[in-house]
């Protein structure tokens, strides 16, 4: 992840007015020629724990990185204007073509997401929900495959995500 940067050290012109300039902190730049501030927020992402009727939880293996081929859990980014419980159901329903209904909240982890150069904080909510279906229509730009495991049979250095390792600890602990 060396090629990455932090998004702070990636703004080197102010985006208000175009002096350059060097980022104030790594939560905010401020502009010293106009004042402008920009502020390097945490991006929201969710994902869910999918159960069946067996207690297997539902992984899905990533078709690209960061974590190409690892297990992962069905999810992704919350759009502007999107609650998360809305943002979980429309991720599933890209992902794997399948509605899910009832969702109940598990926990929160902070997570970071290498893409494009620039690496993005992310603050990770994990829902678990029933998941009746077992027919899926893959999204192969994101989905290789998916899999049922049982909870306490998943190899925690396969997942893909620290904030996935911890929500699945949780969870198991939960049992």
């Amino acid at each position: 992840m060396s090629e990455f940067l932090p998004a702070h050290q990636t703004v080197h012109f102010c985006p208000h007015c175009g002096a350059p300039s060097a980022p104030s902190s790594e939560r905010y730049f401020a502009c010293a020629a106009c004042g402008y501030r920009l502020h390097f927020n945490n991006t929201v992402a969710v994902a869910v724990l999918a159960v069946n009727s067996k207690g297997e939880l539902l992984f899905i293996r990533r078709a690209r990185d960061p974590g190409k081929s690892k297990l992962a859990l069905p999810g992704g980014f919350v759009d502007a204007g999107e609650t998360a419980e809305d943002a979980t159901r429309r991720e599933v329903m890209e992902e794997l073509g399948v509605e899910v209904s009832a969702l109940r909240f598990l926990c929160t982890a902070p997570n970071v997401y290498p893409y494009r150069g620039i690496i993005y904080t992310v603050c990770d909510l994990f829902f678990v929900a029933e998941l009746t279906e077992q027919s899926f229509t893959l999204a192969p730009r994101e989905v290789e495959s998916t899999i049922w495991l049982a909870p306490q049979a998943v190899d925690l250095d396969e997942i893909a995500f620290p904030s996935m390792r911890a929500a699945l600890a949780l969870y198991r602990e939960n049992l």
